[in-house]
């Protein structure tokens, strides 16, 4: 094709469908690109299970062959292997607070009874993450309809994110270039044209809040029953809710005040709602501050009854 030819059919291209097929092309990339983002994400969190699952199992079969040899509860010093396998677990990437606490405890006591305590915590942590990578596997290798669909909807958060930006600040360019040829001395009644350019901005920021927190609500990966992280559902809630709020922004300006208000109180409710209290802070069975609750309680029943015996028998030798 000529130079000619070129010049020719730039000359036929408006420079809109121009900027259509540029706009069209970043949106493709970004969709092919948070779509790999999420493959990377989903084998990541593949070969963090499989690497807990290797240093769980490890430690397993250490603790059971150290229960089988020593079935006595006495004291007895870890074996070079054991000890191994307990620093070792540590840096297991689905490490929980409570399975943390009971291997620094049988660190600190070489007991058989923090083993064995040890030994059901950790089949029961095992257990968890194997159904865990048997439904990552599900996932990506044999999906069902629902989760295919998804599959192909959840790269398109990042695309229409834009879109929505892009959107909103073209509605924002708009409504501010009307209400700035507003004459406020026409009636008196009427709202003046900073209160309608400051109702403009709060919708502006209100959108952009309820795009911001669908796009967290798409993103969100699934919990499956795993003790790493809080759970997810009071956070897809607000998520939902704080985003169908700003859905009333078509009352009219006059409400965008009230509905970033209720937007900001359910914001600063989602501190409250998510913070759940953590696993360390329940004691489990063999839990040290457990142990000593119950040793206290136990000498204050024992006192108790001296207390009771020994006034009864004063009682008795007043009477007699």
């Amino acid at each position: 094709m000529s130079p000619t030819d070129f010049a020719a059919l730039a000359a036929y291209i408006s420079p809109g469908l121009i900027a259509f097929l540029l706009a069209l092309s970043l949106l493709v990339w970004l969709y092919v690109h948070s779509a790999a983002q999420l493959r990377n994400s989903r084998q990541q969190r593949l070969n963090e299970l499989q690497e807990s699952l290797r240093i769980y199992g490890r430690l397993a079969g250490c603790l059971q062959t150290s229960t089988q040899d020593g079935s006595s509860n006495e004291k007895q010093p870890h074996p070079n292997g054991l000890i191994h396998a307990l620093q070792e677990a540590k840096a297991a990437p689905y490490l929980t607070p409570h399975l943390q606490e009971q291997v620094q405890a049988s660190l600190r006591e070489g007991d058989a009874f923090r083993r064995e305590l040890l030994l059901k915590s950790l089949e029961r942590e095992m257990n968890k993450l194997i159904e865990e990578r048997r439904l990552v596997l599900l996932e990506s290798h044999a999906p069902s309809w629902g989760t295919a669909l998804w599959k192909l909807l959840r790269p398109a958060a990042g695309p229409l994110a834009l879109v929505g930006i892009v959107w909103l600040i073209s509605r924002l360019l708009v409504e501010l270039a009307s209400y700035s040829n507003v004459d406020s001395s026409l009636s008196n009644n009427a709202p003046s044209a900073y209160w309608l350019i400051g109702c403009t901005w709060m919708r502006f920021v209100s959108g952009l809040i309820a795009l911001l927190y669908l796009y967290r609500l798409m993103t969100l990966r699934r919990q499956n029953d795993l003790d790493v992280t809080a759970s997810h559902f009071p956070t897809s809630l607000l998520s939902m809710v704080i985003a169908a709020v700003a859905v009333f922004q078509w009352i009219g300006p006059e409400a965008s005040p009230y509905i970033l208000a209720v937007q900001l109180v359910l914001f600063l409710i989602g501190f409250r709602l998510t913070r759940g209290r953590s696993r360390s802070d329940r004691p489990y069975v063999g839990h040290p501050g457990l142990m000593k609750t119950d040793s206290a309680h136990q000498a204050g029943h024992t006192a108790d009854k001296d207390r009771t015996s020994d006034s009864s028998l004063a009682e008795e030798h007043t009477r007699y």
